[in-house]
Parts: structure tokens; sequence; C-alpha cells
């Protein structure tokens, strides 16, 4: 059923969008939810929004400020942003891929300032449209939205207490360019070695699929071109180092040879996790997560946070049985397979009782 409320929409900047939703029993208390891979303001609604609207909370969110996201073009198009063409992974049937995330400016340090610029607007809109501000803010995130809320935490006093389910890790040593290792080893028939390199056991399904497969033909290609041509300096538009969209296009076919070298490093350690956390954090991660894996994204924050001082504020949980897409866990050629889900909303519930 609709949530009686209000809905406040606004714009940080071009390609940026966040909404802000009050219910009309506001329960004095406002989340804000990061937003998970290249998706727009409404990605995590079904997920956080409407439960936590029907449990009284306001609610805040954004794009990222990743305008739509990415488009699908038909063979021989591309899209240009402000004159500026980018660059197109190629699927197999001809069509192009283009995300805003290779424009010119759109750099991933913008992923944390947009959060926190995101949680000012809507304290502001909250307070002008109830008269009062949040008496308590808290952060939630998914993948690259639950980055969105370590950064946050790390950066800033705003929030009460933060929860993040499968969230990506940016640092030097552990972020998503192990996925090159793996497809790699995938394309010369050595699944043993993707274990080898950190990533939960294969699962062979029912029908003679397996998770690994699965993943390298839905996510591991296009997360890694995704990611390593927005940071590399000799292929990057978002960075400004080049106009011409060939040199990321020239990466399609063979992403797997593709490693970070000492410039993109450098370049992550400007945007990296600290694990200086400065409220309560509750981490989620699923055993099966075979594109952010607890080894390589869960596990070493929490070392980070002990390395800091801060285990006193920390409390994480695995997942068992989940995967990083919950509606792939219902999928009856795995059959082994659970929901995460259930049990991020009982830990949010609680964290947020515990914290009010």
């Amino acid at each position: 059923m609709p949530i009686p409320g209000r809905r406040v929409r606004g714009s940080l900047g071009p390609a940026q969008r966040f909404e802000v939703r009050i219910p009309d029993r506001w329960n004095g208390r406002l989340v804000v939810a990061g937003t998970p891979a290249q998706r727009s303001e409404f990605a995590c609604d079904r997920l956080f929004g409407d439960p936590l609207l029907a449990r009284g909370f306001a609610y805040a969110t954004s794009n990222k400020g990743e305008g739509d996201g990415a488009v699908i073009l038909v063979s021989g198009h591309r899209l240009a942003l402000d004159g500026i063409e980018l660059p197109r992974f190629m699927l197999p049937d001809g069509r192009g891929l283009s995300f805003w995330f290779h424009a010119p400016g759109h750099r991933m340090e913008r992923w944390r300032d947009d959060f926190v610029a995101v949680t000012e607007r809507a304290i502001e809109a909250i307070a002008a449209t109830c008269g009062r501000e949040p008496e308590a803010t808290y952060a939630v995130g998914l993948s690259n939205g639950g980055y969105q809320v370590r950064r946050a935490i790390e950066t800033s006093d705003l929030y009460a207490a933060a929860l993040t389910w499968n969230a990506a890790l940016w640092t030097p040593a552990h972020n998503l360019f192990v996925l090159c290792e793996a497809i790699e080893a995938m394309e010369q028939g050595e699944p043993s070695r993707v274990e080898a390199l950190g990533f939960p056991p294969n699962i062979a399904g029912t029908d003679g699929t397996t998770m690994y497969r699965k993943n390298l033909l839905v996510y591991w290609y296009v997360t890694a071109w995704l990611h390593a041509m927005n940071i590399d300096p000799t292929t990057s538009l978002a960075y400004g180092e080049v106009a011409d969209p060939s040199a990321a296009e020239s990466w399609n076919g063979r992403i797997s040879s593709w490693r970070p070298n000492d410039a993109v490093r450098a370049r992550i350690s400007g945007f990296a996790n600290t694990g200086e956390i400065r409220c309560p954090l509750v981490e989620l991660a699923s055993e099966y997560d075979h594109l952010v894996p607890p080894k390589l994204h869960f596990e070493p924050y929490g070392e980070l946070i002990a390395a800091a001082g801060n285990s006193d504020l920390y409390r994480s949980e695995l997942i068992a049985h989940a995967q990083h897409v919950d509606p792939w866990s219902e999928d009856p050629n795995f059959p082994g397979m659970q929901l995460g889900y259930p049990r991020v909303l009982r830990v949010l519930d609680d964290l947020l009782m515990a914290n009010g």
C-alpha cells in the first residue's frame, strides 16, 4: 500500500539527482542510503526505502551524481555528454553499453562527497517541511553504496550509526580489480585459481552451469572494465587524462590482462577506506558473494577497523549460503543458496532501535 507522506526532489549539479521522502507519521529520524553499482536514486527503494518509511523513518538517497547510470546503444552509435563521446562496453550482439561514470569530472572521490551533501540537504528539507531537524541520522548501503557509507562515516560526524551489506572495499591493496585475475583464470580454464585468489568456492548448478561462470558473464567483465577505465590514467575521460573513447574501448576484449599500476594505486589512495569510523557500524556479508568476496572486502575492512582502534564501534556477521545478488538465491539451479535480505532487515531494525 502507498505510504502517505511528502517527497522532496532536487539536484546538486549536472547529472546529479537526490530524493527525500518523509512519511506523515514521521518518527523524528532519518536514514540515508548509498547507491549500488551505476544505479538511480530509486535503486534501494524496495530494499530499504519502503520498509523504513513504513517504520516511520524519513529516507534520502541519490544517484551518486551518475545521471541515468548506463545506456544501451544500438550498433554503431555512441553516447555524447557535453560534446564528449563516452567509451562503450561492447555486448555480444553488437550493441554498446556506455556509463555516465566515464564522463569528465565523474571521479570516485565524488561518491563520498555526494553522500554527505545529500545528507545535509535532507536534513535541511526535513527542517523546512517538518519544522525541526532529525533527532538522529543513520546510513545504510549495499555494494558500492556500502563503500559510500564506510567513507562517509570515516570522514563525517553526521551519523548516529550505520549498516552495510556486501560493501565494496577500496584501498590500493583491496579493491574490485582482483576481478581481472579471476577473469583470466576462467578464460584459461582454471577455475581453481579463482578460489585461490580469495573468492568463495565455486558452486555447480543442477543444469551444469557454475556460479563462477554466471558471475563471469553477468558481472565480472563489465565491472572490471567499468572501474579500470574510469581510474586508469591512460584511458580515463573521467579524470581528464584523455578525450578519446577508443583507448578505453581497446580493453573490451582483453580486460583479463589489465592490472593496476602505481599510478592507479596512487589514485585509489585518494578515496581509500581507512577504518577510522566515527559511529557504530554493523556490517553484513554474504558467504557466497562472488562479486565482492568477503575474504577480500569484508575481512580486510574489519582489520582496518581494528588497526584504527575502533573495534568497540564495529560488529560484523557473515550470512550463510547467501550471494551478492539476492534474487539469484532463488534460482532453482542452485538449490543450496539462501536469501540474505531477511537477516539484513532484522539486523537493521535492531541497530536502529539500539541507537535511537
